[in-house]
């Protein structure tokens, strides 16, 4: 990240901050519903000790990468055989067009009644929402090869295995790794969502009982968090993609 971006993120983030302060000093905010910042910041600093917090951060954390982590594990090899197969794409493509615009929040009242109001239920809506995502992207990369790789690989006849791992999955291997970054942002917004309407262990339950004991501030801290934790993820996905990739990145550099 060079200098210019860092510097254009900082402005960004001190007008809002400036926003909220003048918005708060000049009384345009209401208390109960925007709390100044600095109760924001102090009641952010307490609530890492409190005894709630640890399993909260590892609830809403270990459900989210449940969640990619299936979503992976089914996406990829589907969207594999449907970008590979045209005959495939064309049979699946009013299917996967009607799934990746369904609202999967509307599924929590049937899977509340088939799994529970358990972790399960939570990772299962986290793993369809991170589905469709990863899906698109596994189907888009598996199409995306060269006119002059496809005419070699005929020419040669090279067997399927070896095109497959050798041309095929390398080529669909960049997509697929930003179907997954855009997955681990998902999986943290739509599982502090559940939490916040059914009583799961996570960021979203703390959020809401702060909210209900009016403790405003404590809210918006938790809310920080997860944010903060959508960051983490997304960032250290990041560093495993750049590292993973290494070698796409020098053939595009070439």
């Amino acid at each position: 990240m060079n200098a210019k971006l860092l510097l254009q993120q900082g402005a960004i983030a001190a007008a809002f901050v400036a926003a909220w302060v003048l918005g708060d000093v000049t009384h345009w905010f209401n208390p109960d519903v925007i709390p100044p910042i600095g109760d924001v910041v102090s009641a952010f600093a307490t609530i890492w000790a409190r005894p709630e917090f640890l399993p909260a951060l590892l609830g809403t954390l270990g459900d989210a990468l449940a969640g990619v982590a299936i979503a992976a594990l089914c996406g990829i090899p589907l969207g594999m055989l449907i970008g590979m197969f045209p005959a495939v794409e064309i049979s699946t493509r009013t299917l996967v067009d009607f799934g990746r615009s369904f609202p999967v929040i509307a599924l929590m009242p049937i899977l509340v009644l088939i799994i529970g109001s358990t972790h399960a239920m939570k990772i299962t809506i986290v793993a369809i929402a991170c589905f469709f995502p990863i899906l698109l992207q596994t189907i888009y990369g598996a199409r995306r090869l060269e006119p002059t790789i496809v005419d070699t690989v005929r020419a040669y006849r090279i067997p399927f295995m070896l095109k497959f791992f050798r041309v095929i999955l390398p080529a669909a291997l960049p997509f697929i790794a930003t179907g997954i970054r855009i997955a681990v942002s998902v999986s943290v917004l739509v599982a502090v969502g559940v939490e916040v309407v059914i009583n799961i262990t996570g960021f979203g339950v703390e959020t809401n009982l702060a909210r209900i004991n009016n403790q405003v501030a404590a809210a918006f801290a938790y809310v920080t968090c997860a944010g903060i934790l959508g960051l983490a993820m997304t960032g250290a996905w990041e560093l495993v993609e750049a590292r993973l990739l290494r070698w796409h990145r020098r053939a595009a550099a070439a």
